[in-house]
């Protein structure tokens, strides 16, 4: 099957920045999709260098396995927040309707996130892979394309510490991590 590995938020990229790991997202040689939302995030939070980092990374290889996907979310922010609507959560629910929207049956989109509230609440379509960054990280150490994966996430924890940025929600020590195959077929690998 087909894969796209789509972030629909900033914190797996911070993540990987911290953990020097952001080239790691291209090594399954799978396209790899960011919502305009998620860049916009990154920008409003150009004080931390994990963020930074992250910019950085996606201008050099927009184009060369990285794609933004345009939600249209950043350029509607105030009329949402007026209405009460969660930008953050509008921009993930257009970015899976449009991966649907454009994907065939054969293909499927692997969501890597570290919003603890979309994956508990999450209503995915059936070609949706759920995600969270250590079981990306360790799915890359089983398969040998890594030699540590916890490793990575135990840098990430102490650098973003050290820069200042305090790890939001548990996002280096959940207690739930998700690694989920699409309901349609538990059978399929996630990359």
């Amino acid at each position: 099957m087909k894969c796209g590995i789509v972030i629909v938020d900033a914190g797996p990229l911070k993540t990987l920045a911290y953990g020097d790991g952001l080239g790691l997202l291209l090594v399954p040689k799978i396209p790899v999709y960011i919502s305009d939302m998620v860049i916009l995030e990154l920008r409003n939070g150009e004080q931390f260098s994990g963020n930074i980092k992250a910019l950085a990374f996606i201008k050099n290889h927009m184009g060369k396995g990285i794609e933004e996907v345009e939600t249209g979310v950043p350029e509607n922010l105030e009329k949402m927040l007026d209405v009460n609507v969660d930008p953050g959560d509008e921009s993930i629910r257009r970015i899976i309707n449009k991966y649907e929207d454009e994907t065939d049956g054969g293909e499927y989109a692997l969501l890597v996130s570290e919003d603890d509230k979309f994956m508990r609440t999450a209503d995915p379509f059936g070609h949706t892979f759920m995600m969270t960054t250590r079981p990306f990280l360790q799915e890359l150490e089983d398969r040998g394309l890594i030699e540590d994966a916890e490793a990575i996430m135990i840098r990430a924890e102490k650098e973003a510490i050290a820069a200042g940025e305090t790890p939001g929600r548990g996002q280096f020590n959940r207690k739930r991590e998700w690694n989920s195959p699409p309901v349609s077929n538990r059978l399929v690998k996630p990359f």
